[in-house]
């Protein structure tokens, strides 16, 4: 498996990744349906402003570029969240540079990440992924995660 370094993102960094994965959230949820395609880039542009205000300094929430040796592979976002007594990892975004996928990095993406929670103190981590996205459900399941609850939904139009 692929040894992954997390560093902190830097705000040039997070300027790159904002622009992209705006775009990518916003087509996501209108690929999964949950969004209808007028109005999602700028629905995706305020969500972001609403949980980043501040960039990569908004407190509580930690943004990582992730590398292997010399090479970049991708990001990692978790924010700190309480859950009744305590206090958890909620997984926003994780994302493997497209021409490495496959090779196992978003496992050990994964893995640093869990790392930096427990360092952290947090007792769990929680996360939301679209319906439609197999690869990234098949993940979370080969690491542990369970799924706690599902969401369904049918146009009817």
């Amino acid at each position: 498996m692929a040894e992954v370094r997390l560093d902190p993102m830097t705000s040039e960094e997070y300027a790159t990744y904002h622009r992209d994965a705006v775009l990518a959230y916003a087509e996501a949820h209108v690929s999964a349906k949950s969004w209808p395609a007028d109005g999602a880039r700028q629905r995706a542009i305020d969500e972001y402003a609403e949980l980043l205000p501040e960039g990569v300094a908004t407190p509580g929430h930690h943004l990582y570029t992730a590398w292997n040796g010399d090479r970049k592979i991708g990001m990692i976002w978790f924010a700190e969240r309480p859950h009744g007594a305590d206090r958890v990892a909620y997984l926003y975004d994780i994302s493997v540079d497209a021409d490495l996928r496959g090779q196992r990095h978003g496992e050990a993406l994964m893995r640093a990440m869990e790392h930096e929670v427990r360092s952290a103190g947090l007792k769990a981590v929680r996360l939301q992924v679209f319906g439609n996205n197999s690869v990234a459900r098949s993940l979370y399941r080969k690491l542990g995660y369970i799924e706690t609850n599902v969401v369904m939904a049918k146009n009817l139009d």
